[in-house]
């Protein structure tokens, strides 16, 4: 002992002088750095980087561990010092890298965890090795260490192969294993040795014990199925002996090497040897053996890898020996030896929990790996091996009675305090073993239709029980049972539906069998999974009271479509016109909880009538209500009705919630539908009481809105009296031209009737109403369509004088008359005050379009071609009276536009007397042409002496102009000479006694 301390008194002398040595150089190189950073000497600056990082290279070995990334320590050199080429890559790498190991933090966690344990003793072998490269790196000498390494490879494979050849030429196959098992021993002994006489090289004893063992190994394998020394039995014997001996030794020494190789060389060397047993009972009791042994080890030295180790090996073998069973071989055996890895692993990771560690961390993640691993392992192994479903139902369900006894027993099978947080997470673990290997026999025991009920009986139970216990997880997996059976049942519903469905009209032909049964069960769950949260609500988490919300929507979801269902199986067509039971209970069971959406989804069920409205329209061909079949009328009705009873359901429950803003509106769509509700059935039945029907419609909309003053009522009531305006035109044109048979004259007087009856209620010619309240109202609700009545009333008159006359031109005359005398007689009624411009520009169009007419009567030489030009000049009169004349109305209208109206008027009036001229004279009325483009010319150049019709000197001109060409280019090229003298004579007189006017008119005005 006191050589040893003496030993190591003096490395540790050694290692202080070195390590003194080291940080006075240290020391030197960092202060002539600072020294030239100091100066600013930065041109050299790959010398200034490879100084860096020497300094930091010295700085790990000093500190005794590897050298870190150049990354992190960039950041605190200064800005004069650019980055290099390699610290900016090193610097990206990491970088791009983040993403994928932030995803993956566990995955790396745990396979650290696992490697870094069993690699220990080479870690210590690799550091010297890669401080010694890095030193002989700094000195530029890498290829000296890597030629110095090669050779020493090489001279240690020559050195093999040189053993080899020794062993090949001098010795037998019994001689090498033997010397062999001799070597192996040695080593065994030696690691023995090291281990308890140099407690501080206990690491490197164990290095020599794995090795002796892994020699072991060999020396059994080539003793037998390599040489074939021994016999089958006898090889697998040695091995199980070796495994044995290295178990002891490792349990004995402690030490994960000679664990691991214990592990490894126990579980994959008796398949090495071929030795393979069909049954597989043998090999499956002998790796049960072996990891009970190790489970018990793990625990022993404190290493819990080589419990994940185990773990994943049982697993490989497991599934290995399985896949290779004989199909005659009965899989009870290893069903059986199955139970004993489940349980075994099951009890070491729920063995020695720490109570400061769960509330501090949770369940470690090692524990829960197993759990988890062991638990899928089971399942998967179980379903492989068990020979019916019924059987493995059987299994599966006699497992429960274990985890239910642990639940129970579990402070006296580990020794935990019955109040202690270990015990609650054992016994939580013990329910949802129990609560899963339940399920799953209820899935392999019962029948597809009953699966889904007795899923959900087990989901309630364990939300039960986990709120009685307050296990979240066993919540949690009542939640997940929960939903299964919720899926499966539900699918098993819908398919019930849609077996059901058959043609138009009765949809769906229902019976009473599973599928309706699903959907009382689902309406059942619902409800108890409801009342079940809300009786533990002090005892679940908050994400948990919002499951009670959404299981709440789901049962007035599934207790809907239940009624309705229910309703079907009995009466097909029935199920949609009582749509509105479920809706009216809905909507109150929404005010009960103030549930939004149970609100909401009791008013779709008013959707629901327009199902056998679409069916009956699919069969007849039309929506029209006359052809429906009885159940589309009766939801037509239904469905009219009930746009007045949901606002009047929101009014009886006295709601104010979201949807009675709906159901106002609702209800004035009821209100908007009543005038228009017929008038579909009258166009398609009877349309020849079609332009009667519309001003009907407009007084019930007329006689609402006085009643109930609602806005869509007076847009409704505006919009109707337009439209049976615009009907009743034309229907009158539809019977003249196109041979129409219905009432429209009639409907045309009734509008006239109707229109003066609206003047008188809304006081319309009145600048001033004063009356009743109502009318006032009314009054301001009709104002719009005041000026509509006279515009009405002129096409009344439009149409009644054609009919008498058969003249269109002089309807039109009269019509030009109506809107001339209202605007120069009646301006200052109340309806035309905003009226006037419009008046005015109808009156000059009309003389324009009469015009037109009377310029086609004289090119297709009509007969009616001087009965228009008559009209056509009192039209002309009319026009020159508004434009010319001053009237009351003339101020509002004038400003702005009596210049073009001006130069409208004359231009209209050339083609007027141009087409007079040529009915009257047949022979000289292209010279009277002339003569008169001459004088309407004279009669604008007088015009232009006022000073309000100055710009109409340029049409003056133009016209003085188009005279002169034609009478040069035209007239004087086919007028004899008598003509020739007339026209000049006239125009010259004309034109000087024009100028003498003009001249005397310009001189008296100046």
């Amino acid at each position: 002992m006191e050589s040893e301390l003496l030993s190591l008194r003096a490395e540790l002398a050694l290692l202080e002088r070195d390590n003194r040595r080291r940080l006075e150089t240290f020391e030197r190189r960092l202060s002539a750095l600072e020294a030239q950073l100091k100066r600013g000497n930065t041109e050299n600056k790959d010398a200034l980087s490879e100084n860096t990082t020497g300094l930091e290279d010295d700085l790990a070995l000093l500190m005794g561990s590897p050298s870190e990334s150049r990354q992190t320590i960039e950041p605190t050199q200064p800005a004069n010092i650019p980055l290099t080429t390699t610290s900016a890559e090193s610097k990206s790498i990491p970088q791009k890298n983040k993403k994928a190991s932030v995803a993956t933090p566990w995955l790396q966690e745990g396979l650290a965890s696992l490697v870094a344990p069993a690699l220990e003793p080479l870690n210590r072998v690799w550091e010297p090795l890669a401080n010694f490269y890095r030193h002989y790196q700094r000195q530029g000498k890498a290829p000296v260490f890597f030629m110095t390494a090669a050779g020493i490879l090489a001279l240690v494979f020559g050195f093999a192969y040189l053993l080899q050849f020794s062993f090949n030429s001098y010795l037998g196959p019994a001689g090498k294993v033997a010397l062999g098992f001799l070597v192996a021993a040695a080593t065994t002994f030696g690691g023995v040795t090291f281990s308890r006489r140099m407690p501080h090289m206990a690491d490197y004893g164990s290095g020599l014990i794995a090795l002796g063992v892994i020699l072991l190994y060999l020396c059994g394998y080539f003793a037998g199925p390599y040489y074939q020394l021994l016999p089958v039995p006898v090889g697998v014997g040695l091995l199980v002996a070796t495994t044995g001996l290295s178990y002891l030794l490792a349990l004995l020494f402690e030490t994960r090497v000679v664990s691991m190789v214990t592990l490894l060389g126990g579980a994959t060397m008796p398949l090495v040897t071929n030795h393979f047993d069909p049954s597989a009972l043998v090999y499956l009791s002998y790796l049960l053996a072996l990891a009970l042994a190790m489970l018990h080890l793990s625990r022993q030295i404190r290493w819990p890898q080589l419990a994940i180790v185990t773990m994943v090996l049982s697993a490989g073998m497991l599934e290995f020996s399985v896949s290779n069973l004989d199909e005659a071989t009965s899989a009870w055996g290893p069903l059986l030896i199955l139970h004993g890895f489940f349980y075994g692993f099951a009890h070491y990771a729920l063995r020695g929990l720490s109570a400061e560690l769960i509330e501090s961390k949770g369940l470690e993640r090692r524990r829960l790996i197993i759990i988890a691993a062991n638990l899928v392992l089971f399942i998967h192994i179980c379903w492989s091996l068990a020979p019916s479903s019924n059987a493995l139902g059987v299994v599966w369900l006699l497992n429960l009675l274990p985890w239910i006894a642990l639940a129970i027993y579990s402070r006296w099978l580990f020794g935990y305090n019955a109040t202690s947080i270990s015990a609650r997470v054992v016994q939580n673990m013990a329910l949802l073993h129990g609560g899963l290997l339940a399920g799953l026999a209820i899935l392999a025991l019962c029948s597809p239709a009953l699966l889904g009920i007795v899923w959900c009986l087990e989901g309630l139970l364990l939300i039960f029980l986990g709120a009685h216990f307050g296990f979240i997880s066993v919540r949690s997996e009542g939640y997940i049972a929960l939903s299964a059976a919720g899926v499966t049942m539900l699918w098993q519903a819908l398919t019930w539906v849609a077996g059901g469905v058959v043609p138009a009209p009765m949809l769906l032909s229902l019976s009473a069998d599973a599928g309706w049964g699903n959907w009382l069960a689902l309406c059942a769950a619902a409800f108890a999974l409801t009342r079940l949260l809300q009786h533990c609500a002090d005892r679940i988490t908050p994400r948990e009271h919002h499951l009670t919300s959404f299981a709440d929507n789901a049962f007035v979801v599934f207790l809907s479509a239940s009624f309705l269902l229910s309703v079907g199986i009995l009466w097909p067509q029935g199920m949609w016109l009582l749509a509105l039971l479920p809706m009216g209970f809905l909507i109150w069971h929404g005010k009960r909880t103030g549930s939004a959406f149970s609100e909401w989804f009791g008013l779709s069920h008013y959707l629901l009538l327009f199902i056998p409205l679409l069916a009956s329209a699919s069969i007849v061909g039309n929506l029209h209500f006359y052809d429906q079949i009885p159940y589309g009328k009766i939801a037509s009705v239904e469905a009219f009705l009930s746009l007045w009873m949901i606002a009047a359901l929101y009014k009886h429950l006295d709601m104010q919630s979201t949807g009675f803003s709906l159901a106002l509106n609702l209800r004035k769509l009821f209100y908007a539908l009543v005038p228009i509700f017929f008038l579909p059935t009258i166009l398609y039945k009877a349309n020849d009481y079609f332009p009667i029907a519309v001003w009907l419609s407009g007084a019930i909309a007329l006689a609402l809105y006085t009643r109930l003053k609602l806005e869509v009522l007076k847009q409704e009531l505006r919009i109707l009296i337009a439209g049976a305006s615009f009907v009743a035109i034309i229907s009158c044109a539809l019977q003249e031209f196109a041979n129409w048979q219905g009432f429209a004259l009639s409907g045309l007087l009734l509008g006239l009737v109707s229109m003066a009856a609206l003047l008188w209620i809304g006081l319309g010619l009145r600048r001033k109403p004063v009356g009743q309240d109502w009318r006032l109202a009314l009054h301001r609700t009709l104002k719009p369509l005041f000026p509509l009545a006279f515009y009405y009333l002129a096409a009344t008159l439009l149409i009644i004088s054609y009919a008498l006359s058969r003249d269109f031109a002089l309807a039109l005359l009269l019509c030009q008359l109506y809107f001339a005398g209202l605007y120069i007689f009646k301006p200052q009624l109340a309806p035309l005050r905003n009226q006037l411009t419009p008046l005015y520009m109808l009156s000059l169009r009309l003389f324009e379009f009469i015009t037109l007419l009377q310029v086609a009567a004289v090119i297709a030489n009509s007969a009616k071609a001087p009965v228009l030009g008559v009209y056509n000049l009192v039209a002309l009169g009319i026009a020159s009276l508004l434009v010319y004349q001053r009237f009351f109305a003339n101020r509002a209208v004038w400003p702005g536009r009596r210049m073009f109206n001006l130069w409208g008027l004359h231009l209209t009036a050339i083609p007027a007397y141009i087409a007079l001229l040529a009915q009257v004279l047949e022979t000289m009325w292209l010279p009277a042409i002339s003569f008169a483009l001459v004088v309407h010319a004279t009669l604008l150049l007088f015009q232009t002496l006022k000073p309000d019709t100055k710009k109409l000197l340029k049409l003056s001109l133009m016209l003085f102009g188009i005279a002169a060409l034609k009478i040069v280019l035209w007239d004087m090229q086919d007028f004899s000479l008598i003509q020739k003298i007339v026209v000049c004579m006239l125009v010259g007189l004309c034109m000087l006694g024009a100028a003498f006017q003009y001249q005397k008119f310009l001189t008296a005005r100046s």
